[in-house]
């Protein structure tokens, strides 16, 4: 159990500034698809990120390292006990079965 909550943390540690670039393109991409849907092309030139190197690179240099991983702490609490708890589950599901999966060194 607590194996599989360490494996969800560290994974989501890794993933988290990843998806919070995602969260941050998908916020800025409502006004450029409004610009684009309405023919404004001076509206175009004001958006704020170009793809997710320069999402990165804009939230490091204004904002600092620290942004790619707010809200982390709070994630942390859904993940960690969802991970561990699929974990149990499919060890458990395995033994249900009489399942055994071996991995063969040669």
């Amino acid at each position: 159990l607590a194996c599989g909550g360490v494996a969800g943390a560290i994974g989501q540690t890794v993933a988290y500034p990843f998806d919070v670039c995602r969260r941050k393109l998908q916020v800025a991409g409502w006004a450029g698809a409004k610009a684009l849907a309405e023919g404004e092309a001076k509206h175009l030139a004001e958006m704020r990120y170009t793809g997710m190197v320069d999402c990165f690179v804009k939230t490091v240099r204004h904002e600092g390292v620290g942004a790619l991983f707010h809200g982390l702490s709070a994630n942390y609490v859904k993940v960690a006990p969802s991970i561990a708890i699929a974990f149990v589950c499919y060890e458990e599901v395995k033994k249900l079965l009489g399942v055994e999966l071996y991995i063969s060194s040669g």
